[in-house]
This record gives structure tokens, C-alpha cells and sequence, in this order.
């Protein structure tokens, strides 16, 4: 008899291909990380704490998720060009969030 049991389960195919590239990043296979989710699960009765890489070690597919958006771009093109009020510089948060309480932007 063998000591372990197959677990089939449903997920898109994308989901699939970067949870595999990001496991292997971390120099397991995808069936190793679901057996450290489940017994890391199982030992904090909950989700645990997550195993990550360190953000300069993302994925040029991760950082594009984070590309601006068009508004986002748009915005930050204007205040590059000078067309964009903007506020500041602070000398300390404090500052920053008594100007922003007294503005009237």
C-alpha cells in the first residue's frame, strides 16, 4: 500500500504555469508546495505566514502586473511635464498630513 493518496483539483491554466515557474523559483515542484501548504495548514489550524521571494526577485510578469495604469500614467506624465500641481516637499509626515487636513485641493 502506498503512503501517499492523489489530490486532483480544478484550476485555470495560467494559474497552473506561474504557480509552477514561482515553486520552481523556489526550488520545489508544485506537488511539494501543496504538501507544505497542507501540513503548514493543518499545524496552524489556519493559514500560516507565506513563503515568498524577496520583492527584487520578482518575475518580469509580476512587475508588469503593476504597471500603471492609463489614468495613473497619464497623471504622472503631467506632473514630469510640470502641468500637474503638486504639493510639497515635507519635511516629515506630520507635516504632509496637516497640510492635506487644511487643503482645499
Amino acid at each position: 500500500m502506498s503512503n501517499t493518496v492523489t489530490i486532483a483539483f480544478r484550476v485555470k491554466p495560467e494559474i497552473k504555469r506561474r504557480a509552477d515557474a514561482l515553486f520552481s523559483r523556489l526550488g520545489m515542484t508544485t506537488s511539494a508546495a501543496m504538501n507544505i501548504l497542507l501540513m503548514q495548514t493543518l499545524e496552524h489550524r489556519g493559514f500560516a505566514a507565506p513563503v515568498a521571494l524577496p520583492p527584487r526577485e520578482r518575475t518580469d510578469e509580476e512587475e508588469a502586473d503593476e504597471t500603471p495604469n492609463a489614468e495613473t500614467a497619464a497623471t504622472l506624465q503631467r506632473v514630469l511635464d510640470g502641468t500637474e500641481p503638486t504639493y510639497g516637499p515635507f519635511s516629515s509626515v506630520h507635516e504632509m498630513l496637516d497640510f492635506a487636513e487644511t487643503a482645499e485641493i
